[in-house]
């Protein structure tokens, strides 16, 4: 079974849930990967922390399959995601493990509209 995460991404913190078990983490990023200007200002910053956080949310078995990660930036949208920036969050996730990474900008959304966005 694949696991699903679903990131709510802000400046300098992350929030994380694994779906399947409701499980839930939250990191205030040190040192941090945010700036005045990006959310992802440094990303091998952003992907330590994102790494960090998914080993503690991934259950722990023998064989798993890469997970999937739907990744929301909250901050510094004014605007819109520029193509720039959409890469980045994307090669975020895919350097994580995540075999399917998505992104959402809007209201947050529960676990079947994360669901239905991994599956579009």
């Amino acid at each position: 079974m694949r696991d699903t995460y679903y990131l709510k991404l802000s400046c300098d913190h992350l929030h994380l849930r694994h779906l399947e078990s409701g499980r839930e983490f939250e990191l205030q990023a040190v040192p941090a990967f945010s700036n005045v200007r990006l959310l992802v200002a440094d990303f091998s910053a952003a992907q330590q922390v994102l790494k960090q956080a998914l080993s503690r949310l991934q259950p722990r078995r023998w064989l798993t399959l890469p997970p999937s990660l739907l990744i929301q930036p909250l901050e510094r949208l004014e605007g819109g995601l520029s193509m720039i920036e959409e890469r980045i969050l994307l090669e975020l996730g895919m350097g994580c493990g995540a075999r399917r990474v998505r992104l959402h900008v809007g209201a947050e959304l529960d676990d079947v509209g994360v669901r239905a966005r991994l599956s579009s």
